[in-house]
């Protein structure tokens, strides 16, 4: 502890060793007087035996110093006088530096809730997803009866849950109203993936009982937007399904990405049917179970194998497999399709971006180092010429950098920290679940940048500055020796780079801007316009007659048809933009044996007038008629993707069709319908089967009412909801319009936040590249006093001397303009 004692009470030993020696002096000095001396030679010769008195000290000292700690700890303070010495420049590089470091820490962020951390469960590669394969020979979750089944055979597992989907219709106040995703789960779900709630209590046993039920879990995001974050939500009641219901706890943020359902309640298996959705024409629950310690994922597959045996030949053929699979939790997550892999990509081209402006700061920052740097070459030529070395003035120089950038580093991260909710809020648009937290990873990661951007932006203008000839500095006739032709071409290069990176980011700004607009107006094969629609999803247990649902959608279609101002309205299962069921097919013609399709083929259930009402075109055969009834043969219609691929060269009316899971229900092609988005702007044209909605009788469907003029959109809308509530009051139908379906489509969603964010992105590059350019030109004609008013007692005029500085500023920025544009343009015509 000695050496930390004499760190800090080094101002008293040093005073106690000045006068220690004083005191030697003295002592020599009366002895030389006693011994006949004048006390003034005395004290010549006491000094010239004891030797140089500072000299003594200074070697005294340095057995108490640690000189590497000390030396840094003395340019740290050097460098804190030398920037309160310039506010101005401080204030201007921190926080230039505080929103390059700041847009790159919420881009980690959003990175590593997204795609860098690791699962946020206890021990997950000991956690498993159970699927099963049926006659499709796709994969599926299990029904409730495998789950029981695996449940009780199962000796491989140490938990095993399950969990199903349902829908809550969540009344917030008298003013919202809407449909909320839910998921259904086991009392043990939460054990199982070894998640602690962030708020309250897990489910109980006993509240997986019918009657027992009326607990609910909420989402952190749902707790966070619609309850505002209220730390006693827990105890709490809300109404779901118009039933109140107790909130019992809320999930931590880290499961967002991989769980974006809001409500989560308990998973009655008794009453599952009338609370869960269907899912590939069965209701299914997902299994995730945890492995014994010491169990193996081959072990736990060849025992799901024998367990499936039970449901190769069951009696109840709902529950049919022809065996189980047992995959890593991990490796499912990682199965994202086409839309998600496009956001994710998204994300890390906004990470490029942040870096780029990263880039701009720094060289913004650099650029003013070195303009500032030649205002301090006296300064280096008087200590250069004291024998200070180039090493010692570089670590000083370096030292001041790296304070600079440490402080833009740390209001960063306090931005950052304030604008938690706002970049959530714009990310989880762009990749569902993800999610800002500043925590210790972040703090390290700009503490990493601010450190290595310090090093190497910091050491340019530090080389620079020390490359001076103290015998030419100090010379009253070159007051600026150092702002000779080489460090001004350096700050020329900076700034063009600046400008050259902006370009880049506004280019690919407009690019993206650009496919943006493109897909936003690209044809999507219908009219959306003057087009309204109200979704609605039938309880599993109630209109389970085909007579009952037949009945409710022909009154709700009815009561439709009287609304002034309808010209046409339209059933469906699914409408544009939702998306589609898939399935294989078998195919038939008349001159051919039935053969199997591989590809999966999407299909959707239509009523006769929907093809009209949305503006559709039949380009061959009939449209669905009244008459295309349970009671008679099932037909169909494909659309002009799905002809051209299976019928090249000739037409598909009058063949068959049958769907993998009834292969003996033969449905006649009857029509050919042209080509339309289904479930977004952007994708690929498929091949669809569209069937009458009267035979397939659906669990969900919409109608889309064409209103006669835009004028009458209003009227109609605020009336289409009256009209259709008294058709079962305990049903909620859910209201839009078919451009809000396109406006909500995923596609666009996703591209919306990139497009803000990189615009953003882009404007804040502009602003530092104005910013750098206006500092460093500001410095240079400082730096050039001298030559203006040489060139002013030789007769130029004001306009004149303006004009030759803002040439020189016009050239740069071209220079950086034309290299921005070539490598913006470049990767596009390499592709």
């Amino acid at each position: 502890m000695k050496w930390f004692v004499r760190l800090f009470s080094r101002r008293r030993l040093y005073t106690d060793l000045s006068e220690e020696i004083q005191e030697h002096l003295e002592e020599k000095i009366e002895e030389l007087v006693a011994s006949g001396m004048s006390r003034k030679e005395a004290a010549s010769m006491a000094r010239r035996e004891f030797g140089n008195v500072t000299l003594v000290e200074e070697e005294s000292r340095d057995a108490w110093r640690w000189p590497s700690f000390e030396n840094v700890f003395m340019d740290v303070r050097y460098g804190v006088r030398m920037l309160r010495k310039s506010p101005g420049f401080t204030a201007v590089a921190t926080l230039t530096l505080a929103l390059g470091i700041g847009a790159n820490a919420a881009i980690f962020g959003l990175m590593d809730s997204a795609l860098l951390r690791g699962l946020p469960f206890r021990e997950p590669e000991r956690l498993v997803h159970i699927w099963t394969i049926e006659a499709d020979h796709d994969w599926h979750t299990p029904t409730p009866a495998q789950y029981l089944t695996v449940r009780k055979e199962s000796e491989s597992f140490e938990q095993i849950a399950s969990a199903g989907w349902a829908d809550y219709f969540y009344d917030g106040d008298d003013s919202v109203s809407q449909n909320l995703p839910g998921f259904l789960v086991t009392a043990n779900w939460l054990l199982t993936l070894g998640v602690r709630p962030l708020l309250g209590r897990n489910f109980r046993d006993d509240e997986q009982i019918a009657g027992q039920d009326a607990v609910a879990i909420l989402s952190y995001d749902c707790w966070r937007t619609r309850f505002h974050a209220d730390p006693q939500i827990a105890g709490k009641q809300i109404v779901l399904n118009r039933r109140p219901v107790t909130v019992i706890g809320v999930l931590p943020q880290s499961l967002g990405p991989y769980y974006q359902d809001e409500i989560f309640a308990p998973l009655v298996l008794d009453s599952y049917a009338s609370q869960g959705n269907v899912r590939a024409g069965k209701m299914r629950v997902q299994i995730i179970a945890r492995l014994k310690p010491g169990v193996t994922l081959g072990q736990a597959r060849s025992e799901a194998e024998v367990i499936a045996g039970q449901f190769k030949n069951p009696g109840a053929p709902a529950d049919q497999a022809d065996r189980f699979v047992v995959e890593d939790f991990a490796e499912t997550l990682r199965h994202l399709g086409p839309t998600m892999q496009n956001a994710r990509s998204r994300l890390w081209m906004t990470a490029v971006a942040a870096r780029v402006v990263l880039l701009i700061a720094c060289a913004n920052v650099a650029s003013l180092l070195l303009a500032r740097g030649v205002k301090r070459h006296r300064e280096v030529a008087v200590r250069a010429a004291l024998g200070c070395s180039r090493g010692r003035m570089i670590r000083q120089l370096l030292t001041e950098s790296t304070l600079l950038f440490l402080c833009g580093g740390g209001v960063a991260v306090i931005v950052t920290r304030w604008s938690e909710e706002i970049v959530t809020k714009v990310a989880s648009g762009m990749v569902p679940g993800a999610y800002l937290h500043v925590d210790t990873r972040v703090f390290m990661v700009s503490l990493g940048v601010a450190l290595l951007s310090a090093l190497v932006f910091g050491m340019i203008p530090a080389l620079q500055a020390t490359r001076v000839n103290p015998n030419e500095s100090l010379k009253d006739a070159a007051p600026n020796a150092a702002g000779g032709a080489h460090p001004r071409r350096m700050r020329e290069v900076l700034i063009g780079a600046q400008v050259a990176l902006g370009m880049v980011l506004l280019v690919g700004f407009g690019l993206l801007l650009r496919s943006f607009m493109y897909v936003e107006s690209s044809p999507i094969g219908y009219d959306p316009r003057n087009v309204l629609t109200a979704t609605i999803r039938l309880p599993a247990t109630r209109y389970t007659a085909p007579s009952d649902r037949a009945r409710l959608m022909r009154e709700a279609v009815e009561r439709v048809r009287l609304i002034p101002g309808v010209v046409s309205e339209g059933l469906t299962d699914s409408l544009p933009m939702d998306g589609a069921d898939s399935t294989r097919l078998s195919i038939r013609t008349p001159s051919s044996k039935p053969a199997a399709a591989n590809e999966k083929i999407y299909f959707v259930s239509v009523s006769p007038e929907y093809f009209s009402t949305l503006k559709i075109p039949m380009l061959s055969g009939r449209a669905f008629r009244e008459t295309d009834s349970r009671e008679a043969g099932p037909v169909a219609i494909v659309n002009q993707t799905f002809a051209k691929q299976y019928f090249p060269g000739m037409s598909p009316i009058g063949s068959h069709i049958a769907f993998a899971d009834s292969p003996a229900t033969w449905k006649a092609i009857v029509g050919i319908v042209s080509d339309f988005r289904q479930r977004n702007p952007e994708e690929d044209l498929r091949p669809m089967v569209y069937l009458p909605v009267a035979q397939t009788l659906p669990g969900r469907w919409s109608i889309a009412i064409r209103v006669r003029a835009a004028s009458d959109i209003g009227n109609v809308a605020a009336a289409f909801s009256k009209q259709l509530r008294p058709v079962d009051l305990q049903l909620y139908w859910e209201m839009g319009s078919m451009q809000r379906q396109i406006h909500d489509s995923e596609s666009l969603t996703l591209r919306r936040p990139i497009i803000a964010l990189l615009a953003s992105f882009g404007g804040l590059a502009m602003v530092l590249v104005v910013v750098g350019v206006f500092g460093v030109t500001s410095y240079s004609v400082a730096e050039r006093t001298r030559e203006i008013g040489i060139r002013v007692a030789l007769g130029a005029a004001r306009q004149e001397i303006a004009g030759l500085v803002f040439c020189e500023s016009l050239r740069i920025a071209f220079v950086g303009l034309a290299v921005g544009t070539f490598c913006a343009f470049v990767p596009q015509t390499t592709v």
